[in-house]
């Protein structure tokens, strides 16, 4: 038995003996040498770094959600009141439905990607399938069949109106069945920051120039054969033509093809330019079981619904724009030009709101860059007909404060999940990001639907092509006027009691370090930490080590003492024989 015991001590001697490369060394140049083949060792086993071109193919796939859903956004409700002569009140039924059918398919088709497991990947399925069955279902939504109203015709009234309701949920679906593994996929190509900080730049880089490219095209197109286009002021009626009406259908179907090809191309960008590099595995947890946690926590919610209502008065400014031009101010044939005029200056102005956030922090800059919306859309109001100088002013300045809420609240909402993070442990990143779009999406029907609820209840007639009453000229002045402002009051009113601004943002990442350490998790390994980690075996006198050192900094491990106990059992040889653990197991795994 003594040899037994005396022939177990050696074997762990011996698992604790520093190789030979280490003898002679001091232990600070142990560990730092330890430290840099451990370096070296896990800078082999990554994956190789993102090449500029895969960051730039990664961005080619990002345009079609922010180009289709702006081209709708400006032109859905135009082209079914104006080409299909739609009644507003099936309009704001099919506007609110896909909008609300968008923003539920979200979060269910995140848990479907997320469970889906193939030899191709877990995202180019949806991606194969999106990028063949969208652009199919953008293009159908812009057939101009015969007018809904004609002869009285109350079944073709409904046969029309559940086409375009058809082909307009088929469209939000298959959206998001694209974005959402498309931005999946963006901790899927690499799991190193830097790189992944470059494939989401390259992404909104190439949505915003898709954006303007796509609104500009869209709207050039169809303006050279709107029949609206020859509304004038004064109330001139101008005889049209089967021909010119047939001319106007093929216009948005022209248009209408060739977003759907710029669709195609970047699916095929998606489908052959994103390789999952990495093999992530996603916690299944209940998606609804993590929403109490989330609506409870202050910040997230004063930051949600001041997003929601910006978007909402955002969405009603964009959503009547066209209309207002036509109707209200007289300026039919400068529609086009006003809305690439917002985008514009929305896109061009990001940068320098990025470098004033950084400088000021986003709450002010969130609060200040809105500030210009309340001027000019109530000067919108009240604004003249026929005033070209005062139309593209206003489109302009409204263009700043857009630019605003296409940055900060997308920026502000990590700070939220950062704060969530140091107070309860968790990030929840899926839960806070669905929600936020589940909202957003929510708004943004709502404003379509409370839009053209507003223009029949002025008595907006489809049948009429110019002849319109004064009352809706006046309904379009206060939508796109008071409606807005005062939803952007309540979003600014909300945000003066969101309590993370710049300081708290500087505290917060000195907690995020103290908490949890650099990466994320920090280790306080003391002495008695390290003794309480020690099994002893009374039986066999050996000492083995259960904590993972990988995760501990050497500056942590306490100093070696001198063992002048001689038995390891109790007292300063416990806590050297753990020391010794600690160190040996740092060089045997670097080694």
């Amino acid at each position: 038995m003594d040899k037994m015991r005396q022939n177990q001590k050696l074997n762990s001697e011996s698992d604790l003996k520093v190789p030979v490369q280490y003898e002679n060394k001091k232990l600070s140049d142990v560990e730092g040498e330890a430290d840099s083949d451990e370096d070296n060792r896990r800078q082999l086993a990554q994956p190789p770094r993102l090449s500029v071109c895969r960051k730039i193919l990664f961005g080619l796939a990002a345009p079609p959600l922010q180009m289709t859903s702006n081209i709708c956004g400006f032109f859905f409700s135009i082209f079914l009141l104006e080409v299909v002569k739609m009644s507003p009140v099936y309009v704001s039924i099919i506007t609110f439905s896909g909008r609300a059918w968008d923003a539920i398919t979200d979060p269910l088709v995140g848990q479907l990607v997320f469970r889906t497991d193939t030899r191709l990947g877990r995202t180019k399925p949806w991606l194969i399938g999106a990028s063949l069955m969208g652009p199919v279902s953008f293009f159908l939504m812009w057939i101009g069949l015969p007018a809904i109203n004609v002869d009285g015709d109350e079944s073709k009234n409904v046969q029309t109106f559940f086409y375009y309701f058809a082909c307009y949920l088929a469209y939000c679906a298959m959206i998001t069945c694209y974005h959402v593994p498309y931005t999946s996929s963006t901790v899927l190509i690499s799991n190193n920051p830097s790189d992944k900080d470059g494939a989401t730049a390259s992404r909104i880089g190439f949505e915003l120039i898709f954006t303007i490219i796509g609104s500009g095209v869209f709207g050039v197109i169809i303006s050279s054969k709107r029949v609206n286009e020859k509304c004038q002021a004064g109330g001139l009626k101008p005889n049209f033509t089967e021909e010119q009406l047939f001319q106007e259908r093929q216009s948005y179907m022209i248009a209408a093809g060739i977003i759907s090809a710029i669709y195609l191309i970047c699916g095929i960008f998606a489908i052959f330019g994103i390789k999952e590099r990495v093999k992530d595995t996603f916690r299944q947890d209940s998606f609804f079981k993590n929403i109490r946690c989330v609506l409870t926590f202050k910040p997230y919610l004063l930051l949600m619904f001041a997003f929601l209502f910006m978007s909402l008065g955002i969405q009603i400014v964009q959503a009547n724009l066209g209309l207002y031009t036509t109707h209200s101010v007289k300026l039919s044939s400068h529609m086009s030009f006003g809305i690439v005029t917002v985008l514009s200056v929305a896109v061009l102005f990001v940068p320098f709101w990025y470098k004033m956030a950084d400088m000021f922090g986003k709450k002010k800059i969130f609060m200040c860059g809105l500030i210009p919306m309340f001027p000019c859309l109530l000067f919108a109001t009240f604004m003249p007909a026929d005033s070209l100088i005062c139309y593209y002013s206003v489109c302009a300045v409204s263009g700043l404060s857009i630019s605003v809420a296409m940055l900060m609240p997308w920026s502000m909402l990590p700070d939220v999940i950062d704060d969530y993070y140091v107070k309860n442990g968790e990030r929840k990143e899926s839960v806070f990001y669905s929600l936020y779009v589940f909202f957003t999406k929510f708004a943004s029907g709502i404003s379509l639907a409370l839009s053209q609820l507003a223009l029949y209840a002025s008595g907006y007639n489809s049948e009429q092509t110019c002849d319109q009453p004064e009352s809706v000229g006046l309904a379009l002045r206060y939508l796109v006027g008071p409606g807005p402002v005062v939803c952007i009051a309540i979003s600014m009113l909300l945000m003066c009691f969101y309590p993370i601004d710049k300081a708290y943002r500087l505290k917060l990442n000195d907690d995020l370090i103290k908490k949890f350490g650099v990466s994320g998790i920090s280790f306080e390994l003391s002495k008695t930490a390290a003794s309480e980690e020690v099994e002893s075996d009374e039986n066999s006198g050996c000492v083995s080590c259960d904590i993972d050192c990988d995760k501990v900094r050497p500056s942590q491990i306490p100093p070696a003492e001198t063992d002048s106990g001689g038995s390891g059992d109790s007292g300063n040889g416990s806590e050297t024989k753990s020391t010794d653990c600690l160190l040996s197991h740092r060089i045997l795994t670097a080694s």
